[in-house]
């Protein structure tokens, strides 16, 4: 094998590590995201204040379908 085959098969292996890497680090950010949001419903249920409580809820519903959506991608680039 060639210097340059080999140096293109060491590219392309750091690449496609690189990529499932940060896909797997986006869904970890996601979920964090939602658990900081739960984090935040519930200081709000403990203050008493409801409309708080609603808005902070629905920061907490989309954070988790933003999750929901980062782990179909990557389930999805996984398969391909």
């Amino acid at each position: 094998m060639s210097k340059k085959h080999l140096l293109l098969a060491f590219s392309v292996a750091f690449l496609s590590g690189a990529s499932l890497m940060s896909c797997d680090s986006k869904k970890e950010n996601k979920a964090e995201e939602v658990q900081e949001q739960k984090e935040d419903v519930i200081e709000a249920q403990q203050e008493g204040d409801t409309a708080e409580v609603r808005d902070e809820q629905k920061e907490l519903d989309s954070a988790r379908k933003d999750y929901r959506e980062a782990v179909k991608d990557s389930v999805k680039d996984a398969r391909n």
